[in-house]
């Protein structure tokens, strides 16, 4: 039974993971034949890179600035009136989204802002597409995870599944799409997050090469051969430029957006100017406009284009300034507000590095070159590893996307240089820089997600509590902290609203140096006092409690209403039981009666839980007996928590005999699958208000 429901559990998990992989199918052809309509609507037709030449050659140079400021103005439009400054559907929002658990991604913002998006891609400016199409798999993820009813711990998968499923049916790159998930947004290997995206990532691709007809590497390339084992050096040299040149990409993009944000008149007119500067530079440099796609093939297959027969010296010039006008094209679209991607426009970045090296290898070592196309290939592998930070997808991204075997040597050489060069000066990648400057501090290593994604809601008690009104007189704190055997005492005004706490090791101290007679009251004797709230990550009471001697913090709600609290072992345990992945569980057990055993964590079985559980609505006026749970349900009832008039619970060791009513609560010893069955049950049972008569 127990293997039935894994079984069926590992299906539907992947069963959700295809269906979001064919989103990503979907939202990558949709978008592309959108921007193709606007593109041939605005003029440019098919091949931006032609359209802008042959607005150069017939002189039409008006229409080279004034086409791309016109998209930036539509954009501006569409930003400011259609999504009206909501949240961003960018891939910082769906890395945000995962690694924090920041909640569901807004897919009416995605779509706004991927149409806003379309309108800079169309008309010039110099962003890509994949980050549009990959917010919109993501956003297209979040709707179908809500709609399939995912359970909330698959959550962050899923969405993983959308950026995988994007990634890989834009690059047509299957392998690298789920690789680019695993190793820039989920920043794990774990195998029970691989599967779903891979099979997400596999979809997507497959239902791309099913509509559009051909499977096809992005790039086409001549074969590719090395002529000496001494080329591996300039290789090398390459990688260690190509992390310098990231890091310098990353500051110039920064650096335009602090620019374009001093100038006066908001983000309609910075906009406008950016697509007016685009425009401005294409004149001289047609290759600015658009993702770069068109230019790359160029470097890649020089024969018959303007490449062709030039000489060394300028054509390795002419190659470097083409990499840096890129750069700053690429710059200014996005400082000054234009939303698209920078995936490819960093490869069009490494192309012309990669290609100006190529072509000094070529002229002045004595081996030679075959040709630059190859240096080419292997910068725009290691731009995208010094950028990214992700040496292994950018390594396998640029396989995939030319097919070619033979480049793989030189390209890990230079891929892996490139990304330890560019952490090394600097640690933030294209991506978490993003990130640091919405404010949000990315989790580094398996400690500190942890502490960021794990709220206090998880791990705080709401009993016991022990909590006095503050005219409560100091003769009466004393027993009542006695026999509660607390530490800390708290002190409320009208509707338990928290005022301050008074720590009894204090009251202790004072009672011995003064008389404290009947007049003193709780509020002569509180103190302020730190703290949380359920929604907090523990994260933040992690840095209250290494800043203090604090043993617990008082959780209260948004009107300060006292809610609970949260203990410095409990975040403790947590951490230990998240980062070490025991393999069995620990249950808790607090000894009231006995201060010197206090608390003790009792290991189980692997797979077992301790739980705390609704009865089911089947169940209530039976007793325990006549439900025969440990048979049915294959659960054991260890007691029953059952509330009085005033609200406190009383917990009862309750017997065959006991009657269930409405209201209770179980404590329940059994299986995860077997838990995890109950919950639906009671889910089931109360939106149909009946259930199952077996039950």
């Amino acid at each position: 039974m127990r293997t039935r429901r894994r079984t069926r559990e590992l299906v539907l998990g992947f069963a959700r993971a295809a269906v979001i992989g064919l989103c990503g199918g979907l939202a990558s052809l949709g978008f592309r034949a959108a921007t193709l309509w606007c593109q041939k609507f605005s003029g440019i037709g098919e091949d931006v890179l032609e359209g802008a030449r042959e607005m150069g050659r017939s002189g039409q140079w008006w229409l080279l600035i004034a086409t791309p400021a016109i998209g930036a103005l539509i954009a501006a439009l569409i930003m400011k009136f259609v999504v009206r400054g909501g949240p961003g559907a960018g891939l910082s929002v769906v890395m945000e989204a995962v690694s924090l658990k920041s909640g569901p991604i807004k897919f009416r913002s995605a779509l706004t802002r991927s149409i806003a998006s379309m309108g800079i891609i169309a008309t010039g400016g110099s962003v890509g597409r994949e980050g549009p199409i990959i917010a919109l798999s993501a956003a297209a993820s979040s709707v179908m995870t809500r709609w399939m009813r995912a359970p909330a711990r698959d959550r962050g998968v899923l969405l993983g599944c959308g950026v995988a499923a994007g990634f890989s049916a834009a690059y047509n790159a299957p392998i690298a799409g789920a690789l680019f998930a695993m190793e820039v947004v989920l920043g794990n290997f774990a195998m029970e997050l691989f599967a779903p995206v891979v099979v997400a990532s596999v979809t997507a691709t497959l239902f791309t090469w099913t509509v559009k007809g051909h499977q096809h590497p992005v790039y086409e390339i001549p074969a590719f051969k090395m002529e000496s084992l001494w080329e591996l050096v300039p290789y090398l040299a390459l990688g260690i430029a190509s992390g310098v040149v990231a890091v310098g990409f990353q500051r110039l993009l920064v650096m335009s957006e602090r620019g374009f944000a001093k100038l006066p008149g908001g983000l309609m007119l910075r906009m406008v100017v950016g697509g007016v500067l685009i425009g401005t530079v294409a004149i001289w440099y047609p290759e600015v406009w658009g993702n770069g796609y068109e230019s790359v093939s160029e470097i890649l297959n020089p024969e018959g284009t303007h490449f062709d027969n030039e000489a060394w010296p300028i054509l390795a010039g002419g190659l470097f300034v083409l990499a840096i006008v890129k750069a700053l094209g690429t710059a200014i679209t996005v400082g000054s507000g234009g939303s698209g991607g920078v995936f490819t426009p960093t490869l069009f970045i490494g192309a012309g590095l990669g290609g100006c090296v190529g072509v000094l290898v070529d002229h002045f070592a004595w081996h030679g070159s075959q040709s630059f196309g190859g240096y080419a290939l292997v910068g725009m592998g290691c731009m995208v590893a010094g950028t990214t930070r992700a040496p292994i997808m950018a390594i396998i991204v640029m396989y995939e996307m030319t097919r070619n075997y033979d480049i793989v040597a030189p390209l890990m050489l230079g891929c892996i240089t490139a990304s330890l060069v560019a952490q090394s000066i600097y640690p933030l990648s294209i991506y978490t820089e993003e990130l640091r400057a919405r404010g949000v501090k990315q989790p580094v290593g398996l400690e500190e997600t942890v502490l960021v994604t794990t709220r206090v809601a998880d791990v705080m008690r709401a009993e016991p509590l022990t909590w006095v009104d503050q005219a409560t007189t100091y003769g009466e704190i004393i027993p009542l902290a006695t026999a509660a055997r607390a530490s800390v005492v708290y002190v409320c005004g009208a509707e338990r609203v928290l005022r301050g706490s008074i720590r009894i090791h204090d009251l202790i101290e004072l009672a011995s140096m003064q008389d404290l007679g009947p007049s003193i009251i709780a509020a002569d004797l509180m103190t302020a006092s730190d703290v949380s709230v359920a929604s907090d990550r523990l994260s933040d009471v992690f840095d209250l409690f290494e800043n203090s001697d604090l043993g617990e913090l008082p959780v209260v709600d948004a009107n300060g209403i006292l809610e609970g609290v949260v203990t410095r072992k409990d975040v403790m345990a947590a951490l230990h039981i998240e980062v070490l992945k025991r393999q069995n569980l620990r249950a808790k057990f607090v000894h009231k009666d006995d201060s010197a055993r206090g608390t003790d964590y009792v290991e189980l079985p692997k797979g077992v839980e301790l739980a705390r559980v609704p009865v089911l609505p089947r169940h209530v006026g039976r007793t325990l007996g006549a439900c025969n749970v440990r048979v049915k349900h294959r659960v054991t009832v260890v007691s029953v928590i059952r509330r009085d008039e005033s609200g406190k619970e009383l917990r009862i060791l309750a017997d065959g005999d006991f009657v269930m009513q409405a209201g209770d609560e179980l404590i329940v010893l059994g299986a995860l699958d077997d838990i995890g069955e109950w919950r639906q049950r009671v889910a089931s049972q109360a939106e149909s208000g009946d259930g199952d008569a077996s039950a």
